[in-house]
């Protein structure tokens, strides 16, 4: 492990989780090790009560450092950027680091609820869908928070349209062309420079989702940063699949509920 080898990191996450996948990323250019542990969401193992007794939210990742519950992934990934200082994913300049963090929070804010649409319609509407309305208020009542009771509702009685699937797929073209317009004005291959910063990590996922369902779209700055990325030792170190192959390694790997 690099930094510590005295730390323990335990890592609950799921496969085509786009918050995991940040994070498993930065752990992966860290060359860190850890006790990987996937939970099953179609199986709702994220709702489960010993489960939100380490994530209140009861939403993936987590990650368990020395027995201490980290959470947002946004956090986790400053996190072991201070922890574990080599090499850096942080800009030396403070203007810089201010703009890592205000680009993590867009892609938080606006690209995640974004991504949900297709990623919900594909994977949680056909479970949900085949529950009875005593089901339903069943699952509801274990999720912990209102918006994500909210989604399970929709994909369970009024699923997103098309037309709502299309303009989420909009939102994430518009952040490819925020990528392109930041390598415009960079000095390097990264949206920050020469050296790669948690800014790219975080786009990854939700850049992968964009070309799975609009393929070729990408400007040629963009698809030239791409091309590196997914170069990196890090990228097969992460195990970035396709959204459909995670969904499925999820549910085929996920952990035993604890007894």
């Amino acid at each position: 492990m690099t930094g510590s080898r005295q730390t323990s990191l335990t890592f609950y996450h799921a496969w085509s989780s786009s918050a995991s996948r940040k994070v498993r990323l930065c752990l992966a250019e860290k060359g860190l090790t850890y006790v990987g542990k996937a939970l099953d969401l179609g199986r709702f193992q994220h709702h489960s009560a010993w489960y939100k007794a380490l994530n209140p939210s009861g939403i993936v990742p987590c990650l368990l450092v020395d027995g201490l519950a980290l959470v947002e992934s946004n956090l986790i990934d400053e996190y072991l950027d201070e922890a574990f200082p080599e090499p850096a994913l942080m800009p030396d300049d403070p203007a810089a680091r201010y703009e890592v963090r205000r680009w993590s929070k867009y892609v938080d804010d606006v690209c995640l609820p974004a991504v949900q649409k297709p990623n919900w319609t594909r994977s949680m509407y056909p479970i949900a869908k085949l529950w009875s309305d005593a089901e339903l208020e069943q699952r509801l009542a274990a999720i912990p928070t209102q918006e994500r009771r909210d989604l399970w509702r929709r994909m369970a009685r009024n699923p997103f349209s098309e037309a709502e699937i299309d303009a989420a797929l909009d939102i994430l073209e518009d952040m490819t062309l925020r990528i392109e317009a930041y390598l415009e004005n960079s000095s390097g291959p990264w949206l920050f420079g020469h050296r790669l910063t948690l800014a790219d990590l975080h786009a990854a996922p939700y850049v992968i989702r964009f070309e799975e369902e609009r393929p070729g779209r990408l400007r040629p700055l963009t698809a030239r940063w791409w091309d590196a990325l997914r170069a990196r030792p890090s990228w097969s170190t992460a195990e970035i699949g396709s959204y459909e192959d995670d969904s499925a390694r999820t549910a085929a790997e996920a952990i035993k509920d604890p007894a």
